[in-house]
């Protein structure tokens, strides 16, 4: 089958590799129909490895590189393992994809986005950017019938926004502050939108994405260096610069909460008293849990509270996914928000 695999630093290949064994216990075989890709796919292959275990094999997985890319799709299931009742053949599924070891500490208490052992299909084990993949059934959730297949791709960068509102505690009649109008960041406009937000105003340089994010619900849209006139209670940052970070402190209020989501590979110089004056907080989030938060995305998008399709730029086919997909982002990042990769593209 077709694959997209990561060999190392500026090497991610489009290559001919043998299809998945069959589906083991408590897995299930997925045909992928579509597969985001994530600037994290771009950030390991431009500065990699950041996540990708290269020396030694993962914990959970016991995959290590060359593995295959993509963490952000959805697809039909072919095969069920022993055991699996839920999902079944022919059923369509958007793949969590975040895997633990199930039993340290924050594993027994439902949190397994601090779990040492914490991975994710497309990361730490092959992925989506494939025709077909494996996958524990547990974190397999059904797509909504009024999901359209590509729509349903954008599930998983939704679950992160959701996690980092849940993480920043926002309440309803709260205001959002949105550093950054990538696909996360405008998926985060309208996450808040849909909890209640008394408005959500947006921090983004390119006028293009200023005026989509004020088509997708938000109140305001600025660019940066009027970010100090927004008195945000919730921030959330998902440009993932350096500089990003200090604009979200800048756009809270007193009491106010920066929430960290975007991957910034650099180091970022904040003033304690941006923090301490006002007693604001700053909070990372990382990815998602599958039973909440990555529910609760599909939720969202089933009932057309958010919408995912004016999010897609791009749809190409797996043989284009690094010249016409990683290059691209790498080349023309203004120009596309979420390019996805199918068998259709």
């Amino acid at each position: 089958m077709l694959a997209v695999r990561w060999h190392g630093r500026g090497d991610v290949r489009v290559e001919e590799v043998p299809p998945p064994a069959p589906p083991g216990p408590g897995e299930v075989q997925l045909r992928v129909r579509w597969c985001g890709i994530c600037g994290t796919d771009l950030e390991e292959w431009l500065s990699g490895p950041v996540f990708i275990p290269a020396a030694a094999p993962h914990p959970v997985t016991g995959v290590r590189a060359p593995l295959v890319l993509g963490h952000e799709f959805a697809g039909v299931v072919v095969a069920a393992g022993a055991g699996v009742t839920e999902p079944g053949p022919g059923q369509r599924v958007a793949v969590d994809t975040i895997v633990s070891c199930g039993t340290c500490y924050w594993c027994q208490r439902g949190e397994v986005t601090r779990c040492p052992a914490l991975g994710a299909l497309g990361l730490h084990g092959d992925g989506g950017l494939a025709e077909l993949c494996n996958a524990p059934a547990r974190i397999c959730l059904p797509v909504p019938d009024t999901v359209a297949d590509d729509e349903a791709a954008l599930a998983e960068p939704l679950a992160v926004a959701v996690r980092a509102l849940r993480r920043g505690g926002l309440r309803a009649g709260e205001r959002v502050a949105v550093v950054g109008a990538g696909a996360v960041g405008l998926l985060v406009v309208q996450a808040a939108v849909a909890f209640g937000a008394d408005g959500v105003d947006v921090v983004e340089p390119l006028p293009e994405r200023r005026a989509l994010a004020i088509r997708l619900g938000a109140g305001r849209a600025v660019p940066p260096e009027e970010a100090g006139a927004l008195e945000a209670d919730v921030a959330v940052e998902c440009a993932g610069t350096a500089s990003a970070i200090n604009t979200a402190l800048r756009a809270l209020r007193s009491g106010g909460r920066a929430v960290l989501l975007g991957i910034a590979a650099e180091s970022a110089l904040i003033a304690p008293m941006d923090l301490i004056r006002g007693e604001k907080s700053l909070i990372g989030s990382l990815s998602h849990v599958w039973d909440q938060d990555f529910r609760e995305a599909l939720r969202l998008l089933g009932r057309g509270t958010v919408q995912a399709a004016p999010l897609i730029t791009d749809r190409i086919p797996l043989s284009a996914a690094v010249t016409g997909g990683l290059a691209l982002l790498r080349d023309e990042p203004e120009r596309h928000l979420k390019i996805l990769v199918g068998e259709s593209g």
